[in-house]
């Protein structure tokens, strides 16, 4: 049997026909899902549950458990190997605080989630499907219409046609799926939130770069409208992901690829790229006052998170000045093409080569940044050898375009107001956004700052300010 378009109204006034849709719809379900029942007392909604349940369950080769409405204790569970399913019945709820109790979509992204008079919830999931049982004034027949929603949006496609599966994002807007259709599948990039850079100019920067022969994400669609685009989907594994299953010093080839790679990337000349939107966006100029603007990101949120409230203001006159003259040290002129996130998060193996992801924030800035945004990532620690080896590797295959000195400098200051930045915006997306998992990272990011000002004369001042201001225990302060 196949199921119907959404706009079509299935008859399921025999039982037989109930199970066998049940049965079929059970095979697109994926851990993450939400199910929305809608329909009177006695349309149909605890039946269909219990051929879904008792399907699933088969198909695993478990006993067949008896399913019944949740009607008096809001919920019941069931657990079928590694997947959790939640089904609710809302029709007691009354206010939304009862409603907060149940602990509806509590870590529902690792489980199963049917819910049963779905009309009580005021903010609903934008990823879900709509199933509508209704019959007839006669109360003789009974009709089902399933609906599947993706951003708030309805979906004009055969249920089942595709799978539609939530993938990890970052610390964007973004939010990412991957539609799968056999051995092809895309990714949807959804965002309504600075949605002119995460999906104008984000498409407009990976088209740069096809231009230039580097692999990045091709446009299929856009509904600009609607907050998202479509493209093509690079692969499942990052090289952070494969790096994170080995021993990483034993990652020194691969890093060179990339380095290769990079050095492609900074051979770019296009400054202005037509969107799909038929406009030109112009690959902006990473300046003095838009990397001070980002350092000062540790004064906004960290020190204001951590220091006392009558000496933040006094702690971040004084880092500011310190940031100024830093910037002032850099030597070298914004010429180059920046991807300005290029560390093996953003970097996934593809076509025998290597495709770049997440390229909206690409800029025309200093050579040495992407260097350090790579040896200095703040999500993969590598030890100080092999970043020492992979600095000496592209001074090596560049040393006749670059004056070692200077672009070392660079390197070193980027570096480290790089990884103020990263401190801060770690910060911020903790206090703002409630992703507090970037917090574990931050006491790395201040290992690589100590590492680069150690033995360095420029960094006599910044040492100084930060050792008084900043303590062993305070840098230490989100570990495990």
């Amino acid at each position: 049997m196949r199921i119907a378009t959404n706009s079509s109204k299935i008859d399921i006034s025999k039982e037989n026909k109930t199970a066998s849709l049940a049965k079929n719809f059970s095979t697109f379900l994926n851990k993450g899902d939400i199910v929305f029942l809608h329909g009177e007392i006695g349309a149909g909604k605890t039946t269909f549950v219990r051929y879904l349940i008792n399907y699933l369950q088969l198909r695993s080769k478990k006993s067949l458990s008896e399913v019944t409405s949740p009607t008096f204790n809001i919920m019941n569970e069931y657990q079928i190997k590694n997947l959790i399913i939640n089904h609710f019945d809302l029709f007691r709820i009354e206010k939304t605080k009862d409603l907060q109790n149940t602990g509806l979509f509590n870590d529902y992204k690792s489980k199963l989630t049917l819910v049963e008079w779905p009309e009580k919830i005021i903010s609903k999931p934008k990823n879900r499907y709509e199933l509508f049982f209704t019959f007839n004034k006669d109360t003789n027949k009974r009709f089902l219409k399933i609906k599947k929603i993706i951003f708030g949006l309805e979906i004009k496609e055969n249920l089942g046609e595709n799978k539609y599966v939530q993938i990890k994002g970052d610390a964007s807007f973004r939010t990412f799926l991957r539609k799968s259709k056999g051995k092809t599948s895309s990714i949807i990039v959804y965002c309504k939130k600075e949605k002119k850079k995460n999906l104008l100019n984000y498409d407009a920067i990976n088209k740069n770069l096809i231009k230039n022969k580097i692999i990045a994400p091709k446009l299929y669609y856009q509904n600009y409208k609607n907050n998202f685009i479509e493209i093509e989907d690079l692969g499942k594994k990052t090289i952070f992901e494969i790096f994170s299953k080995k021993n990483n010093d034993k990652n020194l080839k691969i890093y060179k690829d990339i380095i290769l790679s990079l050095l492609k990337i900074q051979k770019i000349k296009t400054k202005k790229i037509k969107n799909f939107m038929g406009d030109y966006y112009k690959v902006p100029v990473y300046t003095n006052a838009k990397i001070f603007d980002e350092s000062k990101l540790f004064c906004d949120w960290y020190v204001a998170a951590n220091k006392k409230k009558k000496d933040i203001k006094k702690i971040n006159l004084q880092l500011k000045k310190i940031i100024k003259s830093l910037i002032k040290k850099i030597m070298l002129k914004n010429d180059t093409f920046v991807h300005r996130d290029f560390h093996i998060s953003n970097i996934i193996p593809c076509k025998n080569s290597y495709g770049i992801l997440d390229s909206q924030d690409a800029v025309i800035g200093n050579k040495a940044y992407d260097l350090a945004s790579l040896i200095d990532d703040v999500r993969f620690q590598t030890s100080r050898k092999l970043k020492a080896k992979l600095f000496s590797y592209y001074i090596d295959i560049n040393k006749n375009k670059i004056n070692k000195i200077e672009f070392e400098n660079d390197f070193y200051i980027l570096s480290v107001l790089r990884n103020l930045k990263i401190i801060g915006i770690f910060t911020r997306l903790s206090l703002r956004d409630q992703k507090n998992q970037y917090l574990k990272l931050i006491p790395y990011a201040w290992k690589l700052i100590e590492n680069r000002i150690k033995n360095k004369p420029v960094f006599k001042d910044l040492k100084f300010f930060l050792n008084k201001n900043f303590s062993a225990n305070l840098r230490k302060k989100y570990a495990n």
